[in-house]
């Protein structure tokens, strides 16, 4: 926000003190002078406050953070949020001549061994950026005033951004079962943050200096402190300490318990196309809710897709829909004559059509499926024997083609027209 400093203006105090004290000083652009709210980092910065960091010694890279570790694994060293930086004047090395920067971080993590919050200077040199950090709650409120961030946030939950990437690491070893070594995973949780209650906030002096002469940023760190109430996991006693805003986020629609139930059926937008059929799509997905897990801090729920029979997990951002699909999905009204029905007289009248089977195949597994006919047609084997096969995009197997033999379909049913106009887009 620019104010033109040609008009009549009152000098703006935030808790007595003028706004330029706070900032550091003014910028001067050109004749109109003008206040720029202070910034956390400038063009082309490589690691500024709020990113997430970790020395050297740590095996994720900026590009690849999907790595296991094994044998001992509790030396992996945390992942830390830049949350102080001093700007050093860039030095040259006087034997190769290349550029050295001279700036220097203070970073923060949590440790789940001391059941504290650690902080850590180090060089540039010393650290590797691993991603930029979310440091949209930051700058929220980079521009306001104490009393309107204390309004808005306190007893609010929160907790370090880091959290994410803490949740993901994981550890893997080698176990024998009799004669065959099964590799086991587990998480590697020696530096999961706690989830925190905002009981408290305060300015941070002197959060942002400048080069008197240069008008170059000098140093920064948070405008403001965030004061966390905490559960220790160590002595399971409540800790209090004040942490910088642009270290963490907030943590409210995770919080939200859905009101989903195991007996109702909910459609969850999943577009497949259909193989050899690409005309034809499955728009949605029926669910039904298997379990509700609590993950650290927010909900997971585990869903069952009932056309391929697998678990996903979805979060509070996915969207369903409740809905009855008793009358669609599970009619006891089968047909047990498979012979008569599906042949190559009247194929014509099966081809294009929406069926539920029950099918045994060649080992005996016994399933429910939903297909879509493509064609029925007819195989004579090496002893002349000839068998009658569907050849169908089965929902069981995401819309694949599968060929199924008839002989071996112990019941079926034609789905309505109402399971098409709910499931099925045509384009």
């Amino acid at each position: 926000m620019e104010i033109n400093i040609d008009t009549e203006v009152q000098p703006i105090h935030i808790n007595e003190k003028p706004l330029q004290e706070l900032v550091g000083g003014l910028k001067k652009t050109n004749k109109n002078e003008s206040i720029e709210e202070p910034d956390y980092t400038h063009k082309g910065e490589e690691i500024p406050i709020g990113s997430i960091v970790s020395n050297l010694a740590h095996p994720y890279t900026s590009k690849n953070v999907n790595v296991l570790i094994t044998t001992y694994a509790h030396f992996t060293p945390p992942l830390m949020i830049v949350v102080e930086k001093n700007y050093g004047v860039a030095k040259y090395n006087s034997i190769t001549g290349h550029k050295e920067e001279n700036n220097s971080y203070r970073c923060l993590y949590y440790s789940t061994t001391n059941g504290s919050f650690e902080t850590n200077w180090f060089k540039q040199r010393e650290i590797k950026l691993i991603n930029t950090g979310d440091v949209a709650l930051f700058k929220q409120f980079i521009s306001k005033n104490l009393d309107e961030v204390k309004q808005e946030l306190l007893g609010k939950m929160t907790i370090l951004t880091n959290v994410d990437l803490e949740l993901e690491k994981k550890k893997i070893w080698s176990d024998s079962e009799g004669d065959k070594a099964i590799s086991k995973s587990n998480n590697l949780l020696d530096y999961l943050p706690p989830l925190g209650s905002i009981i408290d906030v305060k300015y941070n002096d002197d959060f942002q200096k400048y080069n008197e002469k240069s008008g170059k940023v000098l140093h920064r760190k948070s405008k403001f402190l965030i004061k966390l109430r905490w559960l220790n996991n160590l002595n399971s006693k409540y800790s209090e300490e004040y942490i910088p805003l642009v270290a963490l986020k907030l943590v409210e629609n995770e919080l939200d318990l859905h009101n989903y139930s195991s007996k109702v059926h909910y459609l969850y937008l999943n577009e497949i196309e259909l193989e050899e059929n690409n005309n034809v799509i499955v728009s949605k997905a029926p669910l039904m809710l298997q379990n509700i897990i609590w993950k650290h801090y927010y909900y997971v729920y585990q869903f069952k897709n009932l056309f391929n029979q697998k678990i996903i997990d979805l979060s509070n951002e996915d969207a369903l829909v409740a809905t009855d699909l008793n009358s669609l999905l599970h009619a006891k009204s089968y047909q047990l004559d498979a012979f008569k029905h599906f042949n190559l007289e009247y194929k014509e009248l099966q081809q294009k059509q929406w069926y539920e089977i029950q099918y045994s195949d060649r080992n005996d597994r016994y399933t429910e499926r939903i297909i879509y006919i493509d064609d029925i047609f007819e195989e004579e084997n090496e002893e002349g024997v000839k068998k009658v096969y569907l050849k169908a995009n089965c929902l069981l197997r995401d819309g694949k083609i599968r060929h199924f033999r008839v002989g071996r379909v112990k019941a079926y049913r034609k789905l309505s027209a109402d399971f098409v106009t709910t499931f099925i887009i045509n384009k």
